[in-house]
């Protein structure tokens, strides 16, 4: 079977001499492994269409359950992510958001859309590191089934107070007078609230366009960031090493 589809390399793997192992996030079938032949040889005409963080338009052999790459032609190589290690290690922890959280054999359009949007922004710095990371995290959560609720108060309905408080481990809202007591919560302020219910329910094309001062931003970024380590139970290793450069 033949496939030709879109795709982003989000982890690359040598193999033998010449070979390399990759898996690509992909418009119509999510998550594929595949193997692509001689393309660590200079002179291969797949080898810079298939390293790590290139987009490209791929076709695709697939023999029983193996996939291997007969052609890849690049869209996107997003070379400036390299001249910078803290952009780069973001980068590669959004690749590692999307092989946790992406599917594998099911359509994979707002993944990629948002991988490459991400990607798109560190590239050309039109916004703060640290709120892409935050979008991204919290809208790749939105996708794969950890929404929080962020509409109003879990118990009263309250929409919105100077004191509202964020319950990571449930994902819940609550408001100051019916709070738990017993429970690890994040106070939100009007500005940080906002800004995550825009990155959890707006449409996609208004997703990037908004701005939150230095102080929120830190205190979204925190919140966001205990969230998805809460709900997904999952060590990234790119995420550590992104604390070791103390960030």
């Amino acid at each position: 079977m033949r496939l030709s589809t879109d795709g982003l390399i989000i982890k690359e793997n040598n193999v033998g001499e010449s070979d390399r192992a990759v898996v690509i996030l992909t418009r119509d079938k999510g998550i594929i492994r595949a193997f692509v032949p001689g393309a660590r040889r200079l002179r291969n005409k797949n080898s810079s269409s298939t390293g790590m963080l290139c987009y490209s338009n791929i076709v695709l052999f697939k023999s029983r359950d193996t996939y291997k790459i007969d052609e890849a032609s690049a869209i996107e190589v997003f070379f400036s992510l390299r001249s910078d290690i803290v952009i780069l290690t973001v980068a590669q922890y959004i690749c590692e958001l999307c092989l946790n959280l992406a599917p594998e054999e099911d359509r994979a359009e707002d993944y990629l859309r948002l991988a490459l949007n991400s990607l798109h922004f560190l590239s050309k710095n039109k916004l703060p590191i640290e709120l892409v990371k935050a979008i991204t995290e919290l809208r790749m959560m939105a996708l794969s089934g950890y929404m929080p609720n962020l509409v109003a108060c879990n118990k009263c309905s309250l929409y919105e107070s100077d004191r509202m408080f964020f319950d990571p481990l449930h994902g819940l809202l609550y408001c100051d007078n019916c709070k738990p007591t017993n429970a690890m919560l994040f106070r939100v302020n009007p500005t940080v609230l906002t800004a995550m219910r825009h990155i959890v329910y707006s449409e996609f094309n208004k997703l990037y366009s908004f701005t939150i001062p230095d102080n929120d931003l830190k205190q979204l970024s925190e919140i966001v960031e205990k969230y998805l380590v809460m709900q997904t139970e999952h060590k990234f290793k790119t995420l550590d090493f992104l604390h070791s450069l103390n960030i």
